[in-house]
């Protein structure tokens, strides 16, 4: 679904404004599930690995190869030619373009300080996440490719925050708390499922419910 233009900003930024800060809020939404299934704590790692093993292993590097990603794309160059891109450096040239000169300038210390944030980021998502770079993919069976640490993400989206919160904060005078958002059916829920999951699997073990009793409830499978 669309998401609504905010008539608080310049006509010539709204629909790149919304659009950009959805992407914004779904890659905080996509880091948040993964630190909720893979960076809380050790019990959380064993029960995924116990009840879904493979599963558990493709949904994490999924994850932290689509955040990289993201990170990326949004830092990426405002285009070539004709060509645009949806980026921060597309939205500091449309203001600039729109008259808002102060705040263009404003933005650059900010952009500077992501995209410097997200060097290794690109590096990754040039060399091996996005494209097979023959050498580093060769050099890779000998030596694992490394991926990013909670850490290196956590400055690349506080920098992110900055930019996108310094042009919030000139049209609303108020700024998104982008790391909190909320979701229903989140990380926590999923590690609540199966943890159920788990109980019911004991429960049988100890003959609290009968063994067919799942097979009765979903007779053509589910």
């Amino acid at each position: 679904m669309p998401q609504p233009v905010d008539p608080r900003f310049p006509v010539a930024i709204q629909e790149l404004w919304a659009t950009l800060t959805a992407d914004v809020v779904w890659l905080h939404g996509r880091w948040i599930i993964y630190r909720q299934l893979f960076g809380t704590n050790k019990e959380r790692v064993d029960l995924l690995n116990e009840t879904a093993g493979t599963v558990t292993w493709i949904l994490q590097h999924l994850l932290l190869h689509d955040v990289q990603i993201s990170l990326s794309k949004i830092g990426d160059p405002a285009g070539s030619g004709s060509r645009q891109n949806l980026t921060l450096r597309r939205l500091q040239i449309t203001l600039r373009d729109a008259g808002e000169l102060e705040l263009s300038e404003k933005m650059e210390p900010f952009l500077a300080a992501f995209e410097a944030s997200c060097e290794k980021v690109r590096h990754r998502r040039n060399k091996w996440i996005a494209h097979n770079d023959l050498s580093t993919k060769i050099a890779a069976r000998s030596e694992p490719l490394s991926g990013p640490s909670r850490e290196e993400i956590e400055l690349s989206l506080s920098a992110l925050r900055d930019v996108m919160n310094c042009v919030e904060l000139k049209f609303k005078e108020s700024q998104t708390v982008y790391e909190h958002f909320a979701m229903n059916e989140d990380g926590e829920y999923l590690i609540s499922a199966l943890a159920r999951s788990k109980r019911y699997r004991e429960l049988v073990k100890e003959g609290a419910i009968p063994r067919d009793d799942y097979r009765k409830r979903f007779p053509q499978g589910i």
